[in-house]
């Protein structure tokens, strides 16, 4: 083992003493082990930041294909009620069951509150506060959450953009190193430029597997969608004149 890969190692191994998770396995596992119900395909980032629930662990479902990213919070109750003890004596329980679809994406830092029901193809933007109901196949996101659009008009957003992301990414590259990156970098654009007839890259072939879409997207890719280039050269082609139309405007 490397020195580096040994440090990480050490690291990780650290982080899991102090606060009981370093991998999404490991999370996944260990609260299926509690009673939550979690499906195929989750996948918890940066685990360590991530706060769960565990007070009645039954009461989380998460389905298949869900992304939780760093720093969210999901609730099934409140101890707001201690206030209220505190002027009356009276103890006023909190709870309410989460449930989080298929094919949903929970956004950095968002706080899912007790029973908010999350249907499937869900996106949450990220910093949001849910509190209510999200129905599936839309967007939300804000404090509290509200409906942005539907994921169909985000995908359509989505494709309008590939070209001009792709080629921002590849400029920001030359302008740090002074040299255009390798193809592989560019594992969420290679429908753009990708050869539909050769072999496809490693790194290309797991961004395929992704969400459990290998077979749909794989054919899809085939089908030639998304293509604009003929290869990566091309595409480079593309990006150097976009730099050049960007310096000519700049010094008019």
């Amino acid at each position: 083992m490397c020195i580096k890969k040994l440090k990480q190692y050490i690291a990780n191994r650290l982080k899991s003493v102090t606060i009981g998770y370093v991998t999404s396995e490991e999370m996944v596992a260990s609260l299926r082990k509690q009673g939550m119900t979690i499906g195929e395909g989750v996948r918890f980032y940066a685990p360590w930041t991530i706060v769960i629930d565990v007070t009645r662990p039954f009461a989380i479902k998460i389905g298949n294909n869900v992304n939780i990213t760093a720093g969210v919070t999901i609730l099934t109750h409140g101890y707001d009620w201690s206030v209220a003890k505190g002027v009356t004596g009276e103890i006023l329980g909190s709870f309410g069951e989460v449930v989080i679809g298929d094919n949903v994406f929970i956004g950095t830092k968002s706080t899912i509150l007790k029973g908010v029901h999350i249907g499937d193809n869900v996106i949450i933007g990220a910093n949001s506060l849910v509190n209510k109901d999200c129905e599936s196949n839309f967007v939300y996101a804000g404090v509290p959450a509200k409906k942005i659009m539907s994921v169909q008009e985000y995908i359509e957003r989505g494709r309008a953009k590939q070209l001009k992301e792709a080629q921002d990414l590849a400029i920001c590259y030359f302008n740090r190193y002074g040299e255009f990156p390798e193809k592989q970098l560019f594992d969420e654009f290679f429908f753009l430029f990708e050869n539909r007839e050769k072999p496809l890259d490693e790194k290309f072939e797991k961004k395929l597997a992704l969400q459990g879409t290998y077979d749909m997207s794989k054919e899809l890719f085939l089908s030639g969608k998304g293509q604009i280039f003929e290869s990566y050269e091309e595409f480079l082609t593309s990006c150097k004149e976009k730099m050049k139309a960007m310096q000519d405007k700049r010094f008019k």
